[in-house]
């Protein structure tokens, strides 16, 4: 019978009848004349049972083995019985979610609730189409994608190339035919499509040059339509890169101890750049730049004559902050001197200080100040007639907090170079906070104190210029103390000049920054040359993506050559070796980091920018060394060791 006749008997497309010649399962006889295809009687009854068998959607690989014999009829019809059971279960459980999707009234469904439903559906004993198996079909097919056998004589024609194909297939028992003879023979193996390339290695024991075959299986038609394209490939691409790291052990260790070492090496380097910045950045909190207004020789810090220019412009310096500012008064009552009558009256003198910060005058005035009742320091600042009194200063006068104070006052002006005494109106001042100063000595600032703004009133009701005793400060952005010092000698402030005359205007200005400018020099100078050092350590860095690749890989020639001879694209080589490299990478700079961490080298968020660095860097090196290690000569690699 020819094909027109066997096609009208059975009812099987010529197509089809092709396709099964292709897979191994049918061998029709040739017409000795013409070559046309001679059905027999057996072909026919063989072409039935394949329809039977197709029909049942029994796999071509198992039909091909029930038509060799190797696999029972009915153990094949047992099999296909279970995988159809198995499908109309899974196709029952989707029709019945499909179902309930159709009911849903609104187009929006709840996936999340479907999800769950199925789920428990799938542990009940429903069973859906699971998406992890795709992974393990491939990976599967993968494991038997490719395998090589040694060939005992050189193999030099196509003739040859066959013949050797053929004599590994019988003693494998595995039924052979030749699809395409040549340079890279195609052929199936029991139904599956394959292609070969040849290579010539050296025997690692008798150092002669041998013949190595090498052969790699086509893709499954029905496998590509289960699973799409894309998603087929990268799968395939993750078994590959997996499979060679675990292959080449030794490699992978390698490359992920160096890419560990140099991560730890840039976690200490960046970390001490990170942490020298931080000092840098922290430096006048740790060591505070404080100024002192002096008179010219530098011997009075108070008492002084401070004008309001020098006090304006300091409290309007934006790199100045924590001012401290005191304003000198005198006040005295009167008492008898005894207890007749007609004795001399005495004169109790006292130290009015006016102040915007306590701590100018008591130290650690918030332990041993004592309110009264309702009252506390930001309303003393803003009322006046009323005082803080030191304990000393209550002793023998009977006063209590709450009380009034009635006394003279007066005040310092400077004639020429002396002091002399003004008066001024008295002063009424309810005590409303007493401190306790026995433990300040004589070093105590004043016995009374008074809000400044107090002060500055009481200038302003005896109209009298207001001039400061003292005045303190500390330097906000000691970064920019020359563009400060700059401000501030406007209004006259100048250095301080050992051995002038001596007066008692405030005049010069006394900056303790010698420590600060001694370290800030030190950290800048560590700064800049390790940011110095950055493009070299980054230049390192690359250079290590690029040597280990380039080093590791130079054993894979031949690995990287027959992949390509197999069909496999030059992008697709490049991105499973890219991959492959930039995982260890990955994986050893993880560990770089974490040692970094937990020695305490630099912080969480230093050591990912570290490792995120160094990725890029590597990158960059390895996908120069992966692009020039692409560009062998396959053919000079797989004809030459």
């Amino acid at each position: 019978m020819n094909t027109k006749q066997i096609e009208e008997l059975t009812g099987i497309t010529r197509q089809n009848i092709r396709y099964y010649e292709r897979q191994g399962l049918l061998e029709p006889a040739r017409d000795t004349g013409n070559a046309y295809r001679d059905y027999s009687e057996e072909d026919f009854r063989r072409l039935k049972l394949i329809k039977m068998l197709r029909m049942l959607d029994m796999p071509i690989k198992e039909i091909g083995q029930v038509l060799d014999g190797t696999l029972p009829l009915k153990e094949a019809a047992a099999r296909q019985q279970e995988a159809l059971l198995q499908q109309q279960k899974q196709i029952q459980a989707a029709v019945e979610v499909c179902t309930n999707i159709r009911k849903e009234k609104s187009e929006v469904i709840d996936v999340d609730s479907y999800l769950d439903r199925m789920e428990n559906m799938a542990k009940s004993g429903s069973v859906f189409a699971r998406i992890v198996d795709d992974y393990k079909q491939v990976a599967e097919e993968e494991r038997q994608r490719q395998f090589s056998f040694y060939t005992e004589h050189p193999v030099n024609t196509a003739g040859m190339f066959e013949e050797e194909l053929r004599k590994w297939a019988k003693g494998e028992q595995r039924k052979f035919r030749m699809v395409r003879p040549g340079k890279y023979p195609e052929f199936t193996l029991d139904g599956v499509s394959y292609t070969a390339a040849r290579t010539v290695e050296q025997d690692q024991e008798t150092k002669e040059p041998r013949t190595r075959i090498i052969c790699s299986r086509k893709d499954d038609e029905k496998v590509k339509k289960e699973i799409r394209g894309n998603r087929r490939a990268l799968l395939q691409g993750i078994y590959s890169v997996g499979t060679n790291i675990r292959l080449h052990r030794f490699k992978s260790v390698l490359n992920g101890a160096i890419s560990m070492m140099t991560v730890v090496v840039l976690v200490f380097y960046l970390g001490n750049l990170v942490s020298a910045r931080g000092q840098f950045e922290a430096l006048p909190e740790a060591i505070p730049v404080r100024a002192t207004v002096l008179n010219a020789e530098g011997s009075l810090n108070s008492g002084l004559f401070i004008r309001q220019q020098v006090l304006d412009t300091v409290y309007a310096s934006p790199y100045i902050w924590k001012i401290r500012e005191t304003a000198e008064l005198i006040g005295y009552t009167q008492k008898d001197g005894g207890s007749g009558a007609g004795d001399t009256l005495q004169t109790d003198e006292f130290r009015i200080l006016g102040v915007n910060d306590l701590e100018s005058v008591f130290e650690d005035c918030e332990k041993d100040l004592t309110w009264a009742k309702g009252w506390d320091w930001d309303r003393f600042q803003e009322s006046t007639g009323v005082c803080i009194v030191g304990t000393t200063f209550l002793q023998g006068r009977d006063l209590e907090p709450g009380d009034r104070l009635d006394c003279a006052l007066e005040h310092y002006i400077q004639v020429y170079n002396f002091l002399e005494r003004e008066e001024l109106k008295p002063l009424e001042m309810e005590i409303v906070g007493v401190i306790d100063d026995r433990e300040a000595g004589e070093s105590t600032a004043a016995e009374v104190v008074l809000s400044l703004e107090a002060v500055r009133q009481i200038y302003e009701e005896n109209d009298k210029v207001y001039f400061a005793s003292s005045l303190r400060f500390t330097v906000k952005e000691p970064m920019k103390l020359n563009e400060l010092k700059q401000d501030l000698k406007e209004p006259g402030l100048t250095s301080v000049v050992p051995g002038s005359s001596k007066n008692y205007a405030g005049c010069a200005l006394r900056m303790e920054d010698d420590v600060f400018i001694q370290a800030a020099l030190g950290l800048e100078k560590s700064i800049s040359l390790l940011e110095g050092f950055l493009p070299f350590v980054l230049l390192i860095v690359g250079l290590s993506g690029y040597i280990v690749p380039h080093l590791l890989l130079q054993s894979r020639k031949g690995e990287y050559a027959i992949m390509r001879a197999l069909g496999t694209g030059r992008k697709r080589c490049t991105r499973i070796f890219f991959a492959e490299h930039m995982l260890l990478a990955a994986a050893g700079g993880a560990a770089g980091t974490v040692l970094g961490a937990v020695f305490g080298t630099a912080d969480i968020l230093t050591v990912c920018m570290v490792w995120i660095l160094f990725l890029c860097c590597y990158a960059l090196g390895a996908a120069v060394a992966i692009w020039m290690f692409g560009r062998m000569s396959i053919a000079a690699v797989l004809t030459h060791q």
